[in-house]
């Protein structure tokens, strides 16, 4: 089941990045649409797995954008991506998302 999940995961996101760049919580929203039964530390791990790959796949690059818009502040480091990075944006603050621009 995992494996199914993180596949189906890593679709999801690969196509929302043909329109827009993907906040990492948007990561947990689609887990918790798919399985509502998992708890936020399995949510973090699946969607940390289908972030490694999307990554190691060159899909898109971790940048900070600025909610609720597309633009970005700044580059992210993927060795900073912690439980924090996959929290729900707040108005006006950066948020971690990955992107194709």
């Amino acid at each position: 089941m995992t494996k199914d999940l993180v596949d189906a995961l890593v679709q999801d996101i690969r196509d929302l990045l043909d329109t827009s760049g993907v906040g990492l919580y948007e990561f947990i929203w689609i887990l918790r649409g798919m399985d509502s039964t998992l708890g936020m530390e399995a949510m973090h791990d699946q969607a940390s797995l289908a972030l490694r790959r999307l990554l190691a796949e060159r899909q898109g690059r971790l940048v900070l954008l600025m909610w609720p818009s597309q633009d970005v502040v700044g580059p992210y480091e993927p060795d900073n991506v912690g439980a924090n990075s996959w929290a729900d944006p707040s108005l006006e603050e950066p948020y971690v998302a990955i992107t194709r621009n």
